[in-house]
């Protein structure tokens, strides 16, 4: 049996400033509560044939259980223990923050960090004092080292609670006692800091083509993205999904077959398209990695092989072994219990069922080849795409 519960709190004016805290307290929620140590804690799940794993982000918190079904309920019990009666020991909390600090200081070096940042940076452009703003690693570390423990315990008092949220559980279970069981450990939980969503919407960018010079590095990262203006209930959504498949979403698709497969430019590159339920600041970008000297032809085949996929469109032949490919995909989704699971909850977050992916899937198929083409060229446009490449460029002596 799985389960997972969300807990969602807070809007973007009471988060603000909130992130470094938000780690903090999430991290810290494993090592112990009021009554039981990190090991006895430890012992209890592995008592109960449990796994239980906690995290959280800046607006929300979860907890991840899979057990067998007897052990269901004693499992849901001891990940309420571990989210209502946190310890917050101090040792754990310097040790926590210093590695955090750690790990991401290391990212100073890391083509794959610095690129992702840097593009993720340009393409949600919001000042520092916004929830929505991407924090450089100084920034990061700045904030980590402001936090203290009574930071953590004010940002989990003022936030942490069961108003709004979700329980999933998937698996052989007793849907009366569960339902009960959640309602007697719940129902009582309440946030001090009502939940609101933080949207993302589309905002106009400064174009860019960069490059980040990581000296000594054996692999560089090539990351393109463009911010289009769509939701996913939108009428060109299951055609551009389509198409970003077609273009780079499989090891056959265009941009893999040919970077990798043909002209063995890259070790790895595919394209990916994402469109928000809410707001309306959907993306289309492209990732490779590949030796540093390539990665200029890498750049160079991409511009080519998408200035010929919006000149010329994709074939019928594409279409069909693409719907196919999409069809047996969302159907083993849908056959694993986790995957199932994360369906569930990504639905019951905007009141969706299954209803909406059975809708998808009949839309999906639908599609005729000019409208996976013309939504490609009405939505993508080489000239918007924000480019950032990182790597030993100097000792590879491109981009100079």
């Amino acid at each position: 049996v799985q389960a997972s519960l969300t807990l969602r709190f807070g809007d973007e004016s009471s988060l603000a400033g909130k992130n470094a805290s938000a780690q903090l307290t999430s991290a810290l929620l494993l090592r112990g509560t009021k009554t039981k140590t990190r090991q006895q804690l430890q012992d209890e799940m592995q008592k109960l044939n449990a796994t239980i794993n906690i995290g959280g982000g800046l607006a929300s918190a979860n907890a991840n259980i899979s057990t067998t079904a007897e052990n269901l309920i004693p499992a849901m019990r001891l990940a309420m223990e571990i989210l209502r009666d946190p310890a917050f020991p101090e040792a754990d909390f310097d040790q926590i923050r210093k590695q955090r600090v750690a790990a991401i200081d290391r990212g100073r070096t890391e083509p794959g960090t610095l690129v992702s940042n840097a593009l993720q940076s340009n393409l949600s452009p919001y000042p520092r004092s916004d929830v929505r703003h991407v924090r450089t690693i100084d920034e990061e570390i700045e904030d980590l080292n402001k936090v203290t423990l009574d930071d953590v315990k004010s940002f989990y008092q003022k936030f942490y609670g069961a108003s709004q949220g979700e329980l999933v559980v998937v698996g052989k279970l007793d849907v009366g006692a569960v339902q009960q069981e959640a309602a007697s450990l719940l129902g009582s939980w309440k946030s001090a800091s009502p939940y609101q969503r933080i949207l993302n919407n589309y905002k106009d960018i400064q174009l860019i083509n960069t490059k980040i010079e990581t000296p000594d590095k054996e692999n560089a990262q090539f990351s393109g993205g463009q911010r289009l203006r769509m939701r996913d209930s939108d009428p060109d959504y299951a055609a551009m999904f389509m198409a970003d498949y077609m273009f780079g979403g499989g090891i056959t698709a265009r941009l893999p077959d040919r970077v990798r497969n043909r002209e063995g430019y890259s070790y790895s590159v595919s394209s990916n398209f994402s469109a928000p339920v809410q707001g309306d600041a959907a993306i289309f970008s492209v990732s490779a990695i590949s030796n540093p000297s390539n990665t200029p032809k890498v750049e160079a085949s991409f511009l080519n092989e998408l200035g010929k996929t919006l000149r010329d469109g994709f074939t019928a032949a594409e279409l069909a072994a693409a719907k196919k490919a999409i069809r047996d995909d969302r159907i083993g989704t849908r056959s694993s219990d986790g995957g199932l699971m994360n369906l569930l909850t990504a639905g019951e977050q905007y009141q969706r069922t299954l209803d909406w992916e059975a809708q998808l899937d009949a839309r999906l198929q639908a599609l005729t080849l000019d409208q996976v083409n013309s939504a490609f060229r009405k939505y993508v446009d080489p000239g918007k795409i924000s480019i950032v490449k990182g790597g030993d460029f100097k000792r590879a002596n491109v981009y100079q």
